[in-house]
């Protein structure tokens, strides 16, 4: 299945690049958008998404061109969500941590078991109280348009790990924000906060032990080079989210914003659809080039995740119950 979706983005990719390079920014006839990915372009999502900037062009009629900057290229995550806080026409490859600075409600999103399968994602993206929290960044200056489910993130270590009690000392790598540390804290390691683009050279230099990620990332980045054990405690259920200005969103003719929506949705479904068969063939892959795959007792996690909302007091009172009693309510 990827073979063949590997033959038919490339040629939309090599129109795509062809198409969004040298054009004006802006201009009267439309825009061009700068879209910054943490993945690198040999990774099955940066495919994905560059059909996907293929299809907003086309049915756009050409108003919306994607400019794709693999690899971080445009810059760090982070600093590429600011640079669309600051209303430049960017779009951010991110997660809720990032944006928790501007909404911290939002960072709840990610706490350890909170969602636990992509179900609970979409029950989340369509309720009312991630709904409220987004239209709160929206006043910000940062618009959220899409939500895509990845898989469950994995431990990956240079050695075996059998119980939470083994990853007690090993430096974690992981994104820069308190979120992202309390995922770790959770998982038993000590969070070293190391930007995506430089994680090889990290724990080759001996810097990180070991990062906590999906599949396809490892094996795309060759963590895999260094980190042989991969333990799977499906600790957060992976997702992206493509965030851009709202000013700049808003300031996209009716016509144009609606037929934007629809590529963004239809994406949606099918990355979800795509995903899980990815990422088990990444497996696969992995297994091939030696990391030994393991499961793994989660009841020491699940309990240490009790925790993280205590240590969250500028979250909304009863913020994390809520968003818990949505997700039950969706499963009945």
């Amino acid at each position: 299945m990827l073979k063949k979706l590997l033959a038919v983005v490339f040629a939309l990719i090599v129109i795509s690049s062809l198409t969004a390079g040298g054009g004006k920014e802006n201009s009267g006839s439309g825009i061009l958008l700068k879209l910054n990915i943490t993945k690198t372009n040999q990774d099955p999502q940066f495919l994905w998404y560059s059909r996907w900037a293929a299809d907003v062009e086309k049915e756009t009629n050409g108003y919306i061109k994607v400019q794709m900057y693999p690899a971080e290229s445009l810059g760090k995550a982070l600093d590429v969500v600011e640079m669309a806080f600051r209303g430049e026409p960017v779009i951010a490859d991110c997660d809720f941590a990032y944006l928790s600075q501007y909404v911290p409600d939002l960072s709840v999103m990610l706490a350890p078991f909170l969602i636990r399968d992509a179900d609970d994602m979409f029950a989340l993206w369509n309720s009312k109280e991630l709904k409220d929290m987004l239209a709160k960044l929206d006043e910000k200056g940062l618009h959220v348009f899409t939500m895509n489910y990845e898989y469950p993130r994995m431990l990956w270590t240079k050695k075996p790990i059998n119980s939470r009690a083994d990853v007690a000392g090993l430096k974690i790598r992981c994104a820069p924000s308190p979120m992202w540390n309390a995922v770790v804290e959770t998982i038993g390691g000590n969070p070293t906060n190391i930007a995506q683009s430089e994680t090889y050279q990290a724990l080759q230099q001996g810097v990180a032990d070991g990062a906590e990620m999906i599949p396809s990332v490892v094996y795309s980045w060759k963590w895999y080079e260094v980190l042989k054990y991969a333990t799977r405690t499906d600790h957060v259920i992976a997702h992206n989210l493509f965030v851009m200005s709202t000013k700049t969103y808003r300031d996209l003719p009716d016509t144009v914003r609606r037929q934007f929506e629809t590529v963004n949705e239809r994406y949606m479904k099918e990355y979800y659809d795509l995903s899980d068969a990815v990422q088990e063939e990444h497996i696969q892959k992995l297994k091939d080039l030696g990391v030994t795959f393991s499961s793994i007792d989660r009841a020491e996690f699940f309990r240490a995740a009790q925790d993280v909302p205590r240590r969250f007091p500028e979250w909304s009172p009863g913020l994390y119950d809520r968003l818990r009693a949505v997700l039950d309510a969706a499963k009945k």
